[in-house]
């Protein structure tokens, strides 16, 4: 997702899975005359087993289930496969040593498709942007309006840098998303600038316009917003096919789009371009 972790909060490794799709009795919710799409072979048979990171609104547990927009995502695949869910919670840092190890079958968490990733385990079709976006009171979008301000931002982002070139600009840096929201509540900045996801995440409750940062060549993100994907075992070749097909189906016929709404992202987040690695 962003950088090498969105920071709203992560959970520690659990030892076990915990299964989720059961009733209280454990009984199957997978019915007997299930016929699935592909026929993919998993680490369990039956069941799909998922490294869950904490970074809403990408993925998150939510009342003993997974949720989030790549849950949603994942939660049909599985139904279109006929297998169960089981899911951990995992760190970025803990997530990746999962997959490449087979211990799971997909890595949930808004992922960003970066080049290292790349390298050690196989990364989906690109799923939405993480586009780059201004909150504030005043409802700032442009860089122009940004000049001369105080402003925040989370370390670890692409445009961090950028943002800190801008002449006649104080750009402060946090380590999360939580601290960046803090000091802006507190009146200590004029704007803060994160991924619109966790935007949508730090202004829940509170009187502030997110906008999506109009394109500037000075922040170059603005014109190139990272794309986000799951992450698959590199060994497992036809499971992470499979799910690509679905994923290019969903965006095709806008059940994509409902997925981002429904977690406050906007539709032009499923517009993602051609593939890119950064």
């Amino acid at each position: 997702m962003k950088k090498s972790v969105l920071s709203l909060g992560v959970l520690t490794a659990a030892a076990a899975l915990v299964l989720t799709g059961c009733s209280s009795a454990g009984e199957s919710t997978v019915a007997d005359d299930c016929e699935p799409t592909t026929g993919v072979e998993t680490v369990k048979d039956g069941v799909l087993s998922v490294a869950l990171t904490n970074t809403p609104p990408y993925s998150l547990e939510e009342d003993g289930d997974i949720a989030g927009i790549d849950s949603l995502m994942i939660k049909e695949f599985a139904a279109a496969e006929c297998l169960e869910i089981e899911f951990a919670p995992y760190t970025y840092a803990t997530a990746i040593p999962a997959i490449e190890q087979a211990r799971v079958d997909v890595a949930l968490g808004g992922f960003y498709r970066t080049q290292a990733r790349a390298d050690v385990v196989t990364l989906s079709t690109p799923l939405y942007l993480d586009e780059l976006s201004v909150y504030s009171e005043e409802g700032y979008a442009t860089v122009d309006e940004l000049l001369g301000k105080t402003i925040g931002t989370v370390e670890g982002y692409l445009w961090v840098d950028d943002l800190k070139n801008l002449p006649g600009t104080e750009t402060r840096v946090y380590p999360d998303s939580l601290s960046l929201a803090q000091d802006l509540k507190a009146g200590r900045l004029d704007a803060a600038l994160d991924g619109y996801g966790a935007a949508v995440v730090a202004t829940q409750g509170e009187d502030y316009t997110i906008e999506v940062l109009q394109e500037d060549e000075r922040v170059q993100s603005t014109s190139v917003p990272s794309q986000t994907a799951v992450l698959f075992d590199p060994a497992n070749t036809e499971l992470s096919d499979a799910f690509n097909v679905l994923a290019e189906e969903m965006r095709e016929d806008g059940r994509l789009v409902e997925y981002l709404a429904e977690y406050g992202l906007p539709a032009s987040a499923a517009e993602v371009g051609e593939e890119r690695l950064i």
